[in-house]
């Protein structure tokens, strides 16, 4: 029988992406503290388009060489090991995998330190036109190359833990990363500029590894200064890890895309594009860190279970829950997000140096970045019944593709439309990508529960559209009479949202979506136990 079947399981797997997500709104909501403290103090200056460089750049190298491989790779590796029982070579495992990680993050500190100015010159070569912002470019490059490593070390434990099914220290790390991030800004962004934010980032990444090491060693692990690159796991892990590389590679590729051809759009008086999209990227972020990412975190230990007992059927339903799941809570705020962008973006980000021309350009952007979050979310639950298969050379192929189409569509669209166009093509490329990724998933599988799922997405999507339709409404009646400050703008985006959400659930009962009353019961009654360790 498949485990998604019984009440008892679903419930277990719909708890522990509750755990997560509730930390993960948190963090989030810290992510946006911390965005709306640099763009007060820099805006979306072309200061502030070098930080982006220098962060992305060594974030990209981090991703392909050990952190996004980790978490896709670590689990199914040492999940396989647990379920033999074996404790005690379990731990052996563990332990040469993160001395493999500490070696391989140091190479690659190292590697970006010699490297960084040819690096900038690729990623960003309209920066060539603005004096002085190549050099800034590459300073902030090399500070945060360092917390590369942190970084790593604090992906390897989130995946250690997580396959031991404890799941609530992984999601507070991120917490304390950003209350770093945070503070270290606010104290060394006044007196030192720009690069206090970069030197605040080294400083949460290694506070959210250090923040997880106490929970790895009650879960088990023990440190032996041991490397046996011959040891069994170490090869599946290399063999399982290179297409993992190359499918992020697509990935991270696919990103730089939008900030190559956003480096040679013109600078306005206080503005870069390439500022003004991460600006709109992180916003559109926010809900898939708090939806997708969760929930997909929580259902990815179980496909691996299912795939190495080779239970097709289990496969089926868990990913199709999942799909239904990530649909019905990412419709609305595709919804509210596409009406409500302009006074979201004002409330969170215009203050000090964020002027009113970058909150106009931003939430436009966003907009953009919002005609594809819905793909975004659903990538995240698609791709992980892929890797829970070992199968990463599909995302891969697909994804290269959607390289090809991202490099053609981006620069006609920021012709006419500027960085908005950029933003509309990554939205494009993403659905372009999704769609094509459940298609071959449901081939491989037989069947995603299809006729089901699309029922709920349809009935999900009309619930979303007349809560867009009543949130604009509500916006449209009161925004005059309010005014546009702070306190007004978020009475606003409490109205018109509020209404919005409400219309949204209403709808959505009367229509029968079950997955909301899933949540409903899962809120308002007692649940099996989940399983789920802290």
């Amino acid at each position: 029988m498949s485990p998604i079947d019984p009440p008892a399981t679903a419930h277990r797997l719909a708890r522990a992406a509750t755990l997560m997500a509730a930390a993960t709104v948190a963090s989030r909501f810290l992510g946006l503290v911390r965005e709306i403290v640099a763009a007060a103090l820099f805006g979306a200056s072309n200061e502030k388009a070098a930080y982006v460089i220098g962060y992305y750049l060594p974030f990209f190298f981090q991703r392909l060489l050990l952190g996004g491989t980790l978490s896709i790779v670590f689990i199914p590796t040492i999940t396989e090991y647990l379920t033999r029982g074996d404790r005690a070579e379990t731990a052996r495992v563990a332990a040469m995998l993160f001395n493999l990680v500490l070696l391989l993050g140091a190479g690659m500190v190292l590697a970006g330190e010699v490297a960084a100015p040819l690096l900038v010159r690729l990623a960003a070569p309209g920066f060539g036109a603005h004096p002085g912002l190549l050099p800034l470019a590459v300073s902030l490059t090399r500070i945060i190359f360092v917390a590369m490593l942190f970084l790593a070390l604090a992906v390897y434990a989130t995946g250690f833990l997580q396959a031991h099914q404890r799941f609530t220290v992984p999601a507070l790390a991120p917490l304390v990363f950003n209350l770093v991030i945070i503070g270290g800004t606010l104290w060394l962004g006044p007196s030192i500029g720009i690069s206090g934010l970069a030197l605040a980032w080294v400083g949460g990444t290694a506070a959210q590894f250090l923040v997880q090491w106490p929970a790895m060693r009650r879960a088990g692990f023990h440190y032996v200064p041991r490397l046996d690159l011959r040891h069994p796991a170490v090869g599946r892990f290399g063999r399982l890890a290179v297409p993992a590389m190359l499918g992020l590679a697509v990935l991270e590729i696919n990103a730089y895309v939008s900030r190559f051809f956003a480096s040679f759009l013109p600078a306005g008086a206080r503005t870069n594009a390439v500022a003004v999209l991460d600006y709109a990227y992180e916003v559109m972020q926010a809900p898939v860190g708090i939806v997708a990412v969760s929930l997909a975190t929580a259902v990815f230990p179980t496909l691996a279970r299912q795939a190495a007992a080779s239970d097709r059927f289990g496969l089926r339903a868990t990913a199709g829950f999942g799909l239904r799941m990530v649909l019905v809570l990412i419709l609305p705020v595709v919804a509210l997000l596409l009406v409500l962008a302009e006074p979201l973006v004002r409330l969170l980000f215009q203050r000090g140096e964020f002027t009113p021309g970058a909150t106009a350009e931003v939430a436009a952007a966003l907009r953009g970045y919002t005609l594809g979050l819905g793909a975004v979310a659903v990538y995240y639950v698609v791709t992980r019944a892929f890797y829970a298969l070992h199968d990463m050379a599909t995302p891969v192929k697909v994804g290269a593709g959607m390289v090809v189409l991202n490099a053609i569509l981006a620069p006609l669209l920021m012709r006419p439309l500027g960085a908005t166009g950029i933003a509309l093509a990554t939205s494009a490329v993403n659905l372009s990508n999704v769609a094509l990724l459940l298609w071959l998933l449901r081939r491989r599988l037989g069947g995603l529960e299809g006729r089901r799922t699309l029922g709920t997405a349809a009935r999900a999507a009309s619930a979303a559209l007349l809560a867009g339709v009543s949130a604009a409404a509500v916006a449209l009646a009161v925004g005059e009479r309010l005014g546009s400050g702070a306190a007004s703008t978020a009475l606003l985006l409490l109205l018109s949202g509020g209404v919005g959400l409400v219309i949204y659930v209403a709808v959505s009962w009367v229509l029968g979506v079950e997955e909301v009353r899933a949540v409903r019961d899962l809120l308002w009654h007692r649940v099996p136990s989940s399983g789920v360790e802290g």
